[in-house]
């Protein structure tokens, strides 16, 4: 029974790719699906797309016959850099067993955010990265090195205090872990330094309840935030 259990586990990590695969297929199909349907669309359809677009991307859609132009240029780095961040974090997620939660990728105003567990990077209540950080860290370098965008390390805490002397609130701890991120990113990775910024939001940005235990863990993160033309954060 036991053997047969472990073969099971086996076949399912070896087919867990095809998931990160059937993924982006999908949304690349839905967006080609998406332009093309555009071009057939008359002025009321366009519109009722428009609007949808507008509510679900947060991005301005130019009317058909209008000339192309930087903002659409814009338009179009974000979402395929998005698309493109977003499968190469899944395919990080899937080599490292990270687990769902442990990272992932948003699409905001202001431009790619890629979430991080604190649990990837550090051990807890510390803000010295863990050894195993670092492959995660190399990875996440060879994606944003190549943009040519800012990218804004934030450090979030939860909102029980740091039981580590070495740091009196959330407001340190926080804070040099967006430091110790950035150092590793600019000293080791070579990410240029001038395009880096760390900075620390303590417990007062949550992205979940931190009145449960599954809040506190999705609270306790570091995000990178690349900072993308146009935005408006």
């Amino acid at each position: 029974m036991a053997r047969r259990r472990h073969e099971h586990a086996e076949e399912a990590s070896a087919e867990r790719w095809l998931i990160t695969y059937a993924d982006l297929i999908t949304l690349l199909l839905v967006f080609f699906v998406v332009m093309y349907s555009i071009s057939k669309a008359d002025s009321a359809k366009f519109q009722r797309f428009s609007t949808s677009v507008q509510q679900a991307f947060r991005v301005e859609v130019m009317e058909p016959g209008q000339p192309l132009g930087p903002q659409l240029a814009e338009q179009d780095v974000r979402f395929m850099s998005f698309l493109a961040v977003r499968g190469q974090i899944a395919a990080l997620v899937q080599r490292y067993d990270l687990g769902l939660d442990a990272a992932d990728v948003e699409l905001t105003q202001e431009g790619i955010v890629i979430h991080l567990a604190d649990s990837v990077l550090f051990p807890p209540g510390e803000a010295q990265l863990r050894p195993d950080a670092y492959r995660v860290l190399a990875d996440i370098a060879a994606i944003i090195g190549p943009m040519p965008f800012p990218v804004r390390v934030e450090g979030h805490t939860d909102n029980v205090p740091p039981s580590n002397p070495n740091y009196p609130d959330n407001w340190a701890l926080s804070t040099m872990r967006a430091v110790s991120t950035v150092r590793y990113l600019s000293d080791v990775q070579g990410v240029p330094p001038e395009r880096l910024a760390a900075v620390g939001y303590a417990e007062y940005r949550p992205r979940a309840d931190n009145r449960t235990l599954e809040g506190r863990r999705k609270n306790r993160r570091v995000d990178l935030v690349i900072v993308q033309p146009g935005s408006t954060g």
